[in-house]
């Protein structure tokens, strides 16, 4: 019995909006109390708080870029569509406004893109991110697991 730590603490996120709160709050998918990142750009390798490693293999958060590129595109394309087509704004004021968006954008979000993608990855492989806490060295949850 583990009685010094509360019964979610360490778990997957059971639902798309336990998921998506704790992308959005940067926080650790597994125990929403460790953050994610250190700096702006710079995330750390486990939670402090539950041990969880954040990184399951090499190149693991190259779908977070996808993330991030999906909706850089999707905003970029749907405003220029709505701007040009729209509003009637002419080419030569939307591109270099949108493209400095395009520069731009992809860095704020990075953090968010990265937090999505490992948050939504625990939610739907509940099972890998269980064994990623068991061996970055945290006790198993009894519920998960049998060990005596």
């Amino acid at each position: 019995m583990n009685n010094q730590t509360p019964p979610q603490i360490g778990s997957p996120p059971d639902s798309v909006g336990t998921a998506f709160s704790r992308a959005v709050a940067l926080k650790c998918p597994m125990c929403n109390d460790g953050n994610l990142f250190s700096g702006w750009l710079r995330m750390k390798s486990k939670c402090e708080s539950c041990g969880f490693i954040f990184e399951r293999d090499p190149g693991y958060f190259l779908g977070s870029t996808y993330i991030n590129y999906g909706l850089t595109t999707l905003i970029t394309t749907w405003t220029y569509i709505g701007l040009h087509f729209m509003a009637g704004i002419g080419k030569t004021w939307l591109i270099p406004g949108l493209a400095t968006f395009c520069i731009i954008f992809p860095f704020v979000f990075f953090r968010y893109a990265r937090s999505l993608w490992l948050c939504f990855d625990c939610y739907f492989d509940r099972t890998g991110a269980l064994e990623m806490r068991q061996e970055s060295g945290t006790k198993p949850d009894p519920e998960t697991s049998r060990e005596n």
